[in-house]
């Protein structure tokens, strides 16, 4: 913590990949991403960040604060994709009916539980923007070519 005071982000990093583990080293990295994303204004790479950390909270926040209702449902959807394939590998499940139950089971990932309420801004913000766009759609005139 001493070197990100310092402003030594990466030398930080790099120090906490090859001597800390588990939360100490995700502590390091959130850290990190909180720099990156509020100094350098990079939600990209910040959100590489917080993921590598665990911290799907925080990613999922970031995107709903740059209102990117689209890219936030797609994280997301993303992350519980990912967690049902990973689980359903490490169960050995290979039957897709057997598996759609233990997926629904198993989907809710803390962080982004559905009742959580930062998925369930993003969820009614993306409806908003997805209801702007049908909208802009109907409303224009069709190109013609």
């Amino acid at each position: 913590m001493q070197l990100q005071d310092a402003g030594c982000w990466t030398d930080a990093a790099t120090l906490a990949a090859k001597h800390l583990k588990g939360s100490d080293y995700a502590r390091v990295l959130q850290r990190w991403a909180g720099h990156i994303l509020h100094t350098e204004h990079n939600i990209w790479r910040a959100l590489i960040l917080y993921v590598a950390a665990g911290a799907l909270q925080e990613a999922l926040a970031a995107l709903r604060e740059a209102q990117l209702p689209d890219t936030a449902a797609m994280f997301i959807l993303a992350c519980r994709e990912t967690h049902a394939e990973i689980v359903s590998t490490n169960l050995g499940i290979r039957d897709e009916e057997s598996s759609s139950s233990v997926n629904d089971e198993l989907l809710n990932l803390r962080a982004l539980d559905p009742k959580n309420e930062d998925v369930i801004a993003v969820d009614e913000y993306f409806g908003q923007y997805q209801r702007k766009l049908v909208h802009l759609c109907m409303d224009s005139q069709p190109f013609a070519d």
